[in-house]
C-alpha cells in the first residue's frame, strides 16, 4: 500500500514567485499524534504541506502525501474556496478517529519557513 498524493492551490514556490507573504507548515505523518487513522491502517508514510498567506490566514494551496489524502484535499479545497483561514480549520472539531484529525495539529505547529 502506498500513502495517496493530493494537491490543491498554489506551491509554495507559485506563491513565492508571486510575491505573496507566506508561512510553510508541514509535518510528516508518522510525527502526528493526532491523526490516528494513520496509525489504524498502518500506513504513516508521507508529509502534510500548508502554504498559508502570512497577512489573510488564508490557505493557499496543500499538498498531501498521506492515507486517505484524496478525502481530505475536498475539504481543503472547499475551504480555500469559502475563505475558511487556516486558523479555523485548525480550530475544527473532526470526527475521531480521522485523518482530518491532522489538520488540527499540523495547521498549529510552528511554520517551517516564512517568505
Amino acid at each position: 500500500m502506498t500513502p495517496t498524493f493530493s494537491r490543491v492551490g498554489l506551491t509554495e514556490r507559485d506563491a513565492v514567485e508571486r510575491g505573496l507573504p507566506v508561512k510553510v507548515v508541514e509535518k510528516p505523518v508518522a510525527d502526528i499524534a493526532g491523526m490516528p487513522r494513520a496509525k489504524i491502517v498502518g500506513e504513516t508514510r508521507g508529509l502534510m504541506k500548508f502554504v498559508v498567506d502570512r497577512g489573510t490566514d488564508r490557505v493557499l494551496g496543500a499538498a498531501l502525501l498521506s492515507v486517505d489524502s484524496q478525502e481530505l484535499i475536498n475539504t481543503l479545497t472547499l475551504a480555500m474556496r469559502h475563505d475558511v483561514t487556516s486558523s479555523e480549520l485548525r480550530d475544527a472539531v473532526y470526527t475521531h478517529p480521522s485523518s482530518t484529525e491532522a489538520f488540527n495539529e499540523v495547521l498549529a505547529t510552528p511554520p517551517v519557513r516564512t517568505a
